[in-house]
């Protein structure tokens, strides 16, 4: 039996055009194809199904969605897929539709579903990954205890917004070919409830990616509050021990003065009371600074406390 679906990696003008006379494809197909990546959609144009969505690449130590895209153009007798990309992070496809599954891959509308379920199948993984990523920031954030990346943060931000865009543009692309779909399933009613379950899955997807930025928004206010907080206590502690400083100076700035009724200018071991006069008001000064939070101690752990 021959493989009811057709491949096509980074095609050219030629290998395109003699697409179109083969398949008698719509002029617009051809086009978009030509003009390279583009955003998730789907559209019918004559006979043809053809719907545009934007891959996910799971296989290195940072997974999430790249600059990849299949194109699937289907009716009930083909199946034509077209990836654009770098090759390297290109899916194989011959693969996934080789692979043993739960639905027999035997003609072009199962060739098609056994496509898009291994690119949703990414992204639900991949939203779950981004929530367990979340959770460990947030913890962070809140406690007093560690001083979060904000690289990280925005790294974070930028993947849940990929994602967003990525699979919102999957879920509506869905939801738009669906009569088209019901029409391709019309002999075949028992795999209407594989396409809704990717519908659902999708939209499911693109809901939490929506969730997540909200989260991740709150976070990075929390985050910019902590930063806020730290750079006061900086300058609270900064203050304090120029106050420290100021107190020795302008004892000895006065006894600098050059006149002798300066108490007690003539006694032997005067610079010793002068001295611990100086030590004396420090300390009190520790005092008073520690006990505001300006030089930590108590109330400034409860104000920690309090903020985390």
């Amino acid at each position: 039996m021959s493989r009811p679906w057709r491949r096509l990696v980074n095609p050219d003008r030629a290998e395109l055009i003699a697409l179109r006379e083969e398949f008698g494809l719509h002029p617009l197909i051809v086009d978009d194809l030509l003009e390279g990546r583009q955003q998730p959609k789907a559209e019918s144009l004559d006979r043809h199904l053809c719907l545009s969505i934007w891959d996910v690449d799971r296989s290195g130590p940072d997974p999430a969605t790249t600059d990849t895209d299949i194109a699937l153009i289907l009716t009930e007798s083909e199946l034509i897929l077209v990836q654009r990309g770098d090759e390297t992070e290109l899916r194989d496809l011959d693969a996934v539709l080789s692979a043993a599954g739960a639905l027999k891959v035997d003609s072009p509308i199962t060739a098609a579903h056994r496509v898009l379920d291994a690119v949703v199948h990414d992204y639900v993984e991949l939203g779950a990954q981004v929530e367990r990523d979340l959770d460990e920031l947030e913890a962070e954030v809140f406690d007093r205890r560690v001083h979060e990346d904000y690289q990280h943060i925005y790294r974070l931000r930028q993947r849940i917004g990929r994602i967003d865009r990525a699979v919102s543009g999957l879920a509506e692309a869905l939801q738009d070919a669906r009569p088209q779909i019901e029409a391709l399933t019309a002999g075949r009613p028992d795999l209407r409830p594989y396409f809704s379950h990717l519908e659902l899955d999708a939209r499911g997807v693109a809901r939490l990616a929506a969730t997540e930025h909200a989260s991740l928004d709150a976070v990075v206010s929390s985050h910019e509050s902590n930063v806020a907080t730290r750079q006061n206590q900086d300058m609270r502690t900064i203050s304090a021990f120029a106050a420290l400083l100021a107190i020795p100076t302008v004892i000895a700035g006065v006894y600098g003065m050059n006149f002798k009724t300066l108490p007690p200018f003539q006694w032997e071991y005067g610079w010793i009371i002068v001295g611990a006069g100086m030590l004396v008001l420090d300390i009190a000064t520790v005092i008073a600074f520690r006990r505001r939070g300006w030089l930590g101690g108590a109330q400034q752990r409860r104000h920690d406390d309090d903020a985390s």
